[in-house]
């Protein structure tokens, strides 16, 4: 299938700045860039350890999908995402088995670590959680 490794996990989060200080202050991860993701309507950090990441995720508008995710299951883990090495033959094996996606077109995106193209696999696909599939181009 081509799964490299994990890359991220993403964690949904009132405050980002509050968390931020807390997850580099208490655990040692080294601090990104926050950027804004207006698709999603949310701002996010990506902050490492080693070579995963941890995305702090914080809505920026109170009709998006990261504050709706906050106001049923507060903060804590959104997704986990695995980097692959080829998006669109991951996506067509996982098709043929059954896997739905969130959004079946992958869209693109640059972040701190370079530009990827990227799509969500639904939560019901696997067993409630929320997968995101990240090539790095």
């Amino acid at each position: 299938m081509g799964v490299k490794r994990l890359l991220e996990v993403g964690i949904v989060v009132r405050d980002l700045d509050k968390a931020i200080e807390s997850f580099t202050g208490i655990l040692g991860l080294s601090r990104g860039r926050t950027d804004t993701y207006d698709r999603y309507r949310m701002r996010y950090n990506l902050c490492s350890l080693g070579d995963v990441y941890f995305e702090f995720i914080e809505a920026t508008d109170s009709r998006g999908a990261i504050a709706e995710s906050i106001q049923k299951r507060g903060e804590g883990i959104h997704h986990i995402a695995f980097q692959v090495s080829s998006l669109d033959e991951t996506m067509a094996r996982l098709r043929r088995i059954g896997v739905r996606f969130v959004e079946e077109t992958p869209l693109f995106l640059d972040v701190s670590y370079g530009r990827v193209k990227f799509t969500f696999a639904h939560p019901k696909s696997f067993h409630g959680v929320l997968v995101e599939l990240i090539e790095i181009l």
